[in-house]
């Protein structure tokens, strides 16, 4: 993890519910991790992909997105059309169904971030990565004006992600945050915006440090493993907030039903 991003230990419940209603308040982006990965790193950068070459990861995400849509194309819903014709958005799409991609799902919920920082692996402390939504703003826009290939027309204003994200070379550093506006079920449940790096294996915690270069605008939480018994409760009870409100399509529900067997029913 880098020496820039502060941490701050939250091991007592009136602490975190505190943190959480100030996140909340500023209104920052959110990201919940179950365990203390040191780093925002997206799942095709992770182990046994990390030490694959840009083509061949490139590879791999063009081959997932054709799969997707040669079968999706029959029953995506509405909100998952766009999948079928932006690879943006399938990877969106594909991100929220645990396929390996460069994206990272972040929220506008403190209350969701910290369900996936407290829902399993109670053996192990989790943790919560958050950044100031309103200067991520301002600074990320000026990266169009440094890069113009990455814009329509070259006018370093309007940023299209496909025009450097799938090239073969190495394309700008750029990073984005950024909704996917027509949503679907999960997201929508899940407040949910996407980070995403145009180089593979430039983690995300490295890129909004980079970014934002103001260690006080972003902020890791760790929640002690002790605690996350307790938050899952006062989530769901006190704010609806837990597996089946946040996975509300027919996969979801069975996945939730599959924890019947898991608890040994």
């Amino acid at each position: 993890m880098p020496d820039s991003w502060n941490t701050t230990f939250l091991a007592a419940e009136p602490d975190a519910l505190q943190v959480f209603n100030d996140l909340r308040g500023k209104r920052w982006m959110c990201r919940g991790q179950s365990s203390c990965y040191g780093g925002l790193v997206p799942s095709i950068d992770r182990e046994p992909r990390q030490h694959l070459s840009r083509v061949q990861k490139l590879t791999l995400e063009r081959r997932s997105i054709d799969l997707f849509r040669s079968t999706a194309r029959f029953f995506a819903d509405q909100g998952e059309q766009g999948a079928l014709a932006d690879d943006i958005v399938a990877l969106i799409v594909l991100r929220h169904y645990d396929v390996p991609s460069r994206l990272l799902d972040w929220s506008l919920s403190p209350w969701v971030a910290a369900y996936f920082a407290i829902w399993k692996h109670d053996n192990e402390d989790g943790e919560i990565w958050t950044f100031d939504t309103s200067l991520y703003e301002k600074e990320g826009s000026k990266q169009w004006t440094k890069w113009p290939e990455t814009t329509r027309n070259g006018d370093g204003i309007n940023f299209v992600p496909a025009l450097t994200a799938f090239t073969l070379e190495e394309p700008p550093p750029w990073f984005v945050c950024q909704y996917y506006q027509p949503g679907f079920h999960r997201q929508n449940a899940q407040q949910s915006a996407y980070s995403m790096t145009a180089r593979f294996g430039h983690t995300h915690d490295v890129a909004i440090a980079e970014l934002l270069m103001d260690s006080t605008r972003y902020h890791r939480y760790v929640i002690t493993k002790k605690l996350k018994p307790k938050l899952r409760e006062i989530l769901r009870e006190k704010h609806g907030v837990w597996r089946g409100s946040l996975f509300p399509d027919s996969a979801g529900a069975a996945e939730t039903a599959k924890t019947v067997f898991h608890d040994g029913g």
